[in-house]
């Protein structure tokens, strides 16, 4: 390539001439594709894909599962926001019936 002005609007000779050489169609376009397709690497079965892709997919899970885990850790309500009948059924003591009447009508201090 020649190397002129940066921002240079005329066309550059030697990269039009290795464009024309590379590009231009040396027999049929079924020729053409075939060499295209010679320089692809040889694909396997639908199966063998899925297998590559299943260690890095099942790490990523365990990452979000973690990530999700730590983030509801950080979010859980704390026991000053426990419910009334959580805060009950918590204590080691049988409950009674005026206990559980005051959860179920909401008279709870």
């Amino acid at each position: 390539m020649t190397h002129g002005e940066p921002f240079d609007s005329q066309p550059d000779p030697v990269l039009g001439e290795l464009l024309r050489r590379h590009l231009a169609p040396q027999s049929t376009d079924a020729a053409f594709a075939d060499r295209v397709l010679a320089r692809l690497p040889q694909r396997g079965s639908l199966w063998e894909v899925l297998a590559r892709w299943a260690r890095p997919g099942i790490a990523a899970a365990a990452l979000i599962g973690a990530l999700l885990g730590y983030w509801l850790v950080l979010h859980a309500p704390g026991p000053e926001t426990a419910e009334p009948g959580g805060e009950l059924a918590a204590t080691g003591r049988p409950l009674n019936s005026d206990a559980m009447m005051s959860v179920v009508l909401g008279n709870n201090r």
